[in-house]
């Protein structure tokens, strides 16, 4: 079963848990953020092989477009309890506009959703276990669907002053869907994808009890961020008169820019 959440839906749990944890002891905290994410969206589209007659033909081929630049919201729910962490966020819905090989504009919604647990092996590191999903509808309702397990690491060293280093990393092995009615070259509308997610940044944190009287910290962040969609095995067709053959590739999804954030703890 997939899990959607949306920015309501973090906003309002949000709210229960910190009434919830209120009165709790030190080894609660509930935090908050948000990042305002500008980025870059490079994607994929696949031709097949075209005949010219009946003994030549022109190969399949897969082509790479990009995007202009969009800025997206990243909000994101945090609840730790001693060594435990619970997260979850959300790639806020965004649409992206392309210009095709023909020149022609063509646009694709995009939405995503993590929910992960983890684990503090060390005050400042820990490993995370957790769920994503990725759905990506383009123009004409081709709707591609990425999901999996994902394995991470999320870490901070302390530099001075309230300033840190820190970084997020993730590692998922996926399955991606494409839109009805299409196939590689052997027929599969169905293939494995791996995921690779890295995040790097300096952080700093304000003491902010003045203002928010429960509040532990606020932290306000800067770094880049870079997500990689890489679906294997695509079967790309070499010659149109000779339908079985084929050449295995792999496609790239890429997105990637600069992250700014804001979280606080209470």
């Amino acid at each position: 079963m997939i899990v959607r959440c949306t920015c309501r839906n973090l906003s309002a749990l949000a709210l229960l848990l910190v009434t919830a944890t209120g009165h709790a002891a030190d080894d609660w905290s509930v935090t908050l953020g948000a990042k305002m994410w500008n980025n870059e969206w490079t994607s994929w589209d696949y031709y097949p092989p075209m005949a010219l007659s009946s003994v030549q033909s022109l190969p399949g081929a897969s082509e790479n477009f990009t995007s202009g630049n969009q800025t997206t919201w990243l909000p994101s729910l945090t609840l730790r309890y001693q060594d435990f962490l619970f997260t979850g966020s959300v790639f806020s819905k965004k649409e992206y506009g392309f210009d095709g090989s023909s020149g022609a504009r063509f646009s694709a919604n995009r939405d995503e959703t993590d929910l992960h647990v983890g684990y503090y092996i060390l005050p400042t590191l820990a490993l995370t276990i957790g769920y994503k999903d990725v759905q990506q509808d383009f123009t004409g309702g081709k709707v591609f669907n990425y999901s999996g397990p994902i394995f991470g690491l999320v870490g901070s060293a302390p530099l001075t002053k309230g300033f840190s280093l820190y970084g997020n990393f993730g590692y998922g092995a996926m399955t991606a869907e494409f839109p009805a009615g299409m196939t590689d070259n052997s027929g599969q509308g169905k293939k494995d994808a791996d995921y690779y997610l890295s995040e790097i940044g300096i952080a700093y944190s304000f003491n902010v009890s003045s203002m928010f009287p429960s509040a532990k910290a606020m932290t306000a962040s800067l770094g880049y961020r870079s997500q990689t969609l890489a679906t294997q095995g695509f079967a790309v067709g070499i010659d149109a008169n000779n339908p079985a053959l084929s050449r295995s590739t792999e496609l790239r999804d890429n997105t990637e820019g600069f992250a700014l954030g804001l979280s606080i703890s209470f």
